[in-house]
């Protein structure tokens, strides 16, 4: 079936919370191999119970991460996750997932939107990402927000990209 005529969910983003864990855990185990491999850069099966617990429990001012919820109505389950960890100096690792079959619908970018609104919030000054060489879509996600962003190859097969929040002359101040 042509995803581009599947109906996509109403979607709602919104902070993690710790009573995500078991939904978390799900929506890791309903991706593909392919897109498990693209997220954690190995074959896995997804979190285990005490990874998702850890992506869940956030303290929303400097660890964070949000969910795009897809709802019928009746039900609500988790169809993206981005989480948002500081690394050093002003600067949060972002890491993204959506589900296989609404990827290129909007879900990241609104998971990307929400991100940068948080990082802008906290004071953070730029955003990070290890990323498979050959994953254009993510490449294009994240080097398409509006802000400047540099990627470097990083070696097998591997890129870095660093996007920019805060205008360097302002770092420099």
């Amino acid at each position: 079936m042509d995803i581009a005529r599947i109906p996509a969910p109403d979607v709602t983003i919104r902070p993690i919370r710790p009573d995500d864990a078991a939904a978390l855990e799900r929506f890791y185990e309903s991706l593909s191999d392919e897109s498990r491999r693209r997220r954690f850069f190995a074959c896995t099966r997804g979190l285990s119970h005490p990874q998702a617990t850890q992506f869940c429990c956030t303290d929303h001012d400097h660890r964070e991460g949000f969910v795009a919820l897809a709802e019928d109505g009746a039900a609500a389950w988790i169809v993206g996750h981005v989480c948002l960890e500081p690394a050093r100096d002003g600067t949060a690792e972002i890491a993204l997932a959506v589900a296989d079959e609404l990827q290129g619908r909007g879900i990241g970018r609104a998971l990307m939107e929400a991100s940068v609104a948080w990082a802008h919030r906290v004071g953070i000054d730029r955003l990070s990402a290890t990323m498979l060489s050959d994953n254009l879509a993510i490449h294009r996600l994240l080097t398409g927000v509006g802000l400047p962003a540099r990627v470097r190859p990083i070696g097998m097969g591997m890129d870095a990209v660093t996007i920019e929040l805060v205008p360097a002359t302002r770092r420099a101040a």
